[in-house]
C-alpha cells in the first residue's frame, strides 16, 4: 500500500515519505522475522518481498520514477531466487527462461553501465573515474551472464522449446504422413518477464520513457545532468543501480538449481554431448558432464555480480551517500551462501557501523564502510 501511494502521489514530498515508509517496513518485515525465527511456524507465511508477478514498463512512466521501480523488480527477482532455492514454487525455471533471464540481465549491466559513462561526463576527474570503474565492473558481469546464456547454445528444453536450434522445414514425406507438430506454448517463468521490464527501466533512464530493446535503430541517449536529475545524485544512482548486482548474486546462486530441476527435459543434437542410446533420434538426452557445463559459468556471475556490487558501493560511499539496503543484502547472502555450503574461502564485506558480515564465496576477504 506504501508503495502504491508513493508511486501515484501527486505531491513529491508525500511520495517521498511514502517510499520511506515502504523501505522501513520492508526493512522492519525482514529483521522481525530474523528475531522471531523460534516463534509460532504460521510467521513464515509473512511476505518479505513483493510477490514473483510479470510486471511492464510503461512508455508513460516518468523517469524520476525509474529507481524505485526498479528496487521493486530487484526485489521480484531477489524473490525468485528465493522460491527456486527452496522449492517454494509450482512454476519452475525451464531452460529457456533461464537462457532468457540470462540475456535480459547482460543487456540491464550493459545499460547501467551506459548510464554511469553518461553521468560521468558531467563529473569531476575523480568522480568520474569512480563511475567508469564501475561502469567496467558491470560490463563484466554482462559477459559473465551472457556467457551462462550462450552455455545453452544446441540444448533444449523439451518442456518448453521457447529457445531451441533453427530446424530445418519438415520434408514431404513427413507432411504427406500428418507427422507436423507445433511446439507448444508454454507461459515464460515471471522471472524473465521481470527482467526484460528491468532492462527496459534501465534503459527508459538512459534513452527516455519510450525506449524498447525491440526498437530497430538506437535514439541519442540523455544527458548525464538530466540523468543525474532524476537519480538524485550521484550517490542515489549508483544506489540505485547497486540493486542489480545484488539480486543478480541471488539468481546465479538458485541457477544450479534450476538447471538441476529441468534436467529430465534437456536435449541436444550434438553427439559430443549425448547420452547413450537413441540413436536414431537427432535430439538425445543430455550428458552429466553437458548439465555441469550448465552450471559452471553461474560461478563466473557471482564474482562478477559481487565485484559490481562493491565498486557501487564505493561510488555511494564516495558521494556521502550511505545504503542500509546493503546491510539486509549482506545477511541475506551470507545467509544463502551458507546454506549452498560455501564453507570455504568466503568474502566478507563489513560495515564499521553495524558490524553486519555477508560471507561469500571465493574471495579475500576485506573491510567496507556502506
Amino acid at each position: 500500500m506504501a508503495s502504491a501511494l508513493a508511486r501515484d502521489s501527486l505531491d513529491p514530498s508525500a511520495a517521498a515519505a511514502f517510499g520511506d515508509v515502504h523501505r522501513f517496513l520492508s526493512e522492519a518485515s525482514v529483521f522481525g522475522r530474523e528475531g522471531t525465527r523460534d516463534a509460532d511456524a504460521a510467521i513464515g507465511a509473512l511476505s518479505l518481498t513483493l510477490p514473483v508477478a510479470p510486471v511492464q514498463a510503461r512508455s508513460t512512466d516518468r523517469t524520476r520514477d525509474v529507481p524505485a521501480n526498479l528496487a521493486e523488480d530487484c526485489d521480484r527477482l531477489s524473490r525468485a531466487a528465493f522460491e527456486t532455492l527452496h522449492h517454494r514454487s509450482d512454476h519452475r525455471m525451464s531452460g529457456s527462461d533461464l537462457q532468457q533471464l540470462a540475456r535480459w540481465t547482460a543487456i540491464q549491466r550493459l545499460l547501467a553501465g551506459r548510464v554511469l559513462l553518461r553521468a560521468a561526463e558531467e563529473l569531476p576527474d575523480e568522480a568520474a573515474a569512480a563511475l567508469r570503474d564501475s561502469a567496467g565492473a558491470l560490463r563484466g558481469s554482462a559477459q559473465a551472464w551472457q556467457k551462462s546464456a550462450t552455455a545453452w547454445h544446441r540444448i533444449v528444453d523439451i518442456a518448453d522449446p521457447r529457445s531451441h536450434p533453427k530446424l530445418p522445414p519438415p520434408s514431404y514425406e513427413i507432411v504427406r504422413r500428418g507427422e507436423v507438430v507445433r511446439l507448444p506454448q508454454v507461459v515464460p517463468h515471471p522471472a524473465t518477464v521481470i527482467a526484460h521490464t528491468a532492462a527496459v527501466r534501465v534503459g527508459q533512464l538512459l534513452y527516455g520513457p519510450e525506449w524498447r530493446p525491440e526498437a530497430a535503430t538506437r535514439p541519442d541517449p540523455r544527458g548525464g545532468s538530466e540523468i543525474l536529475t532524476d537519480a538524485q545524485g550521484t550517490g542515489a544512482l549508483a544506489s540505485a543501480l547497486y540493486r542489480l548486482p545484488a539480486a543478480g548474486w541471488q539468481l546465479a546462486l538458485a541457477a544450479p538449481q534450476a538447471v538441476s530441476l529441468a534436467r529430465g527435459g534437456l536435449v541436444t543434437d550434438v553427439f559430443e554431448q549425448q547420452a547413450p542410446g537413441r540413436e536414431n533420434h537427432r535430439f538425445r538426452p543430455v550428458n552429466p558432464y553437458q548439465l555441469e557445463a550448465l552450471s559452471r559459468p553461474y560461478k563466473a556471475v557471482l564474482s562478477a555480480e559481487q565485484a559490481s556490487a562493491a565498486s557501487l558501493l564505493e561510488v555511494a560511499a564516495q558521494a556521502g551517500v550511505q545504503v542500509p539496503r546493503a546491510l539486509l543484502d549482506a545477511g541475506a547472502h551470507r545467509t544463502l551462501a551458507a546454506g549452498q555450503g560455501w564453507g570455504q574461502g568466503r568474502r566478507t564485506i563489513r560495515s564499521d557501523q553495524s558490524g553486519l558480515q555477508a560471507q561469500q564465496p571465493q574471495v579475500r576477504q576485506r573491510r567496507r564502510t556502506l
